[in-house]
């Protein structure tokens, strides 16, 4: 296959890149954009535009002859994201021409945090005793195989007895996937249960009884201890079947950098700029497992590879299976420059999505998720020309509550003006709302004088107009 030349160069100030994506960047876009190859981290709050940042990145680094598209590495959580970040990436390498048009050009690989370690064990697993692909398991192939071991287990288990039959399972998986998200194998969880106890064991009695909460928290330990044991009996029935799962594959992983530092050189080789996407919900295997390929020791002299985390601490909505915020916090120390300082934290404030009488609440609500005094988190703004807009509905007259189905809530003075007491100087339906009230039944508009025309409406069918929201008879 013959690689085509590709048109580097085009891009030599940040006006042009502007002009060739067609898209107005903030001033705080653009800084992120042009950063230098360097590890650097962008908090980026919602509707920001991260996407959009990270594909005009590609662009930029792509057009200024810095990268090539396939030393490009993108990694997100869903395929779904994968996918959109790649078609995003691709459209705009397109739209700018940095990158000719022509068959067989290297393209950017973008996929999954999962993907990605199952492709490293497939490629590298020979190095530490992988000898074949194994076969993936999901959803109902996992239950069906803990349901197994479950149903041969000898027991007797105490504990968890007095749970359901299809509870059971289901806390299997869970704690299995913890285990393996935190990268912990069962002696660890049972040395933790063992000290545990013991300090449950000495807490202060209550009139000669232990407290409620500490009956609890050792009933808890025992019920772990159970599941401990159904967990490893799993662990061994996916060992002899030859299967595994993403979590299972992502802890490979992990050994192998751990074990092979090798690998580490290929990717760094292979790859000369790396997007790590919503790192705020990486767990800490995904974030140690990243550590060891594009953040190596100190003593290696390997500092500055160019990583680019982007996140927002305050999203972080995957901690039930092992995510840790933190770890997007933690990120300028563990991704150092090459001169060893910490990695540079840019920020994406301006939301364009929302008002910004809503982004205040929003950041009221957010400011109590701080989890340490230095977790500034990111206070979102509206564009400019939006920041005076007040957001609020029109007042409607009670002929157009009717009509739109809002709550029929009227005035003393409007229900005088129904019955004729009082009659509105104009006609607010007729201008607003395209539909008028079921109840309307006039031939002629009440705000109109006597002698005007009647709506076309009423003409047509004398009951109701599709103009006048009146319900004067």
């Amino acid at each position: 296959m013959t690689l085509h030349p590709i048109r580097t160069h085009l891009l030599t100030t940040p006006g042009q890149l502007v002009d060739a994506l067609q898209i107005p960047f903030s001033d705080e876009q653009l800084e992120a954009i042009v950063a230098p190859l360097e590890p650097a981290v962008i908090i980026a709050g919602a509707g920001s535009g991260k996407t959009t940042v990270m594909a005009a990145r590609v662009v930029w680094l792509v057009g200024t002859g810095q990268v090539r598209p396939e030393e490009v590495l993108g990694l997100t959580f869903t395929r779904k994201a994968a996918a959109e970040l790649a078609a995003r990436v691709a459209a705009a390498l397109d739209r700018s021409g940095v990158v000719a048009g022509q068959e067989g050009e290297g393209a950017e690989l973008v996929m999954t945090y999962d993907s990605f370690a199952a492709r490293l064990v497939s490629e590298f697993g020979l190095r530490i005793g992988i000898d074949r692909d194994p076969v993936m398991v999901t959803g109902a192939s996992r239950y069906r195989l803990v349901t197994r071991v479950v149903a041969d287990a000898p027991g007797p288990f105490r504990s968890i007895s007095r749970l359901s039959h299809h509870s059971i399972p289901e806390r299997v998986l869970a704690l299995d996937a913890e285990m393996a998200s935190h990268l912990v194998d069962a002696a660890t969880v049972l040395a933790e249960c063992d000290r545990a106890e013991a300090r449950f064991q000495a807490a202060p009695l209550y009139r000669g009884k232990p407290l409620r909460d500490v009956t609890r928290a050792l009933d808890a330990t025992q019920e772990r201890r159970d599941l401990i044991d159904l967990v490893t009996r799993y662990q061994e029935l996916k060992g002899r079947l030859g299967v595994v799962e993403f979590a299972d594959q992502l802890r490979e992983a992990v050994r192998l950098v751990t074990q092979v530092p090798e690998v580490g050189e290929e990717l760094r080789r292979r790859f000369r700029v790396v997007l790590l996407d919503e790192y705020q919900d990486t767990s800490a295997a995904q974030a140690r497992l990243l550590r060891g390929l594009f953040a190596p020791a100190v003593a290696t002299g390997e500092l500055g590879f160019p990583v680019t985390a982007v996140g927002d601490p305050y999203q972080a909505i995957y901690g039930w299976r092992g995510a840790a915020s933190g770890n997007i916090l933690e990120f300028p120390q563990q991704f150092r420059r090459s001169d060893g300082s910490p990695a540079e934290r840019l920020t994406l404030r301006v939301n364009r999505r929302s008002g910004q009488r809503i982004l205040d609440v929003g950041n009221d609500i957010a400011a109590d998720l701080r989890a340490t005094p230095r977790d500034e988190g990111v206070r979102l703004v509206a564009p400019r020309a939006r920041r005076q807009e007040l957001w609020r509905r029109p007042r409607s007259t009670p002929s157009e509550t009717r009509s739109t189905g809002w709550p029929r809530r009227s005035s003393p003075a409007a229900a005088r003006g129904r019955r004729g007491g009082t009659r509105p100087s104009s006609c607010a339906a007729t201008r607003r709302w395209p539909r008028c009230s079921r109840r309307c039944v006039s031939v002629t508009c009440p705000s109109r004088s006597s002698g005007s025309a009647a709506c076309s409406g009423c003409r047509r069918s004398r009951r109701s107009s599709p103009r006048c929201g009146s319900s004067t008879t």
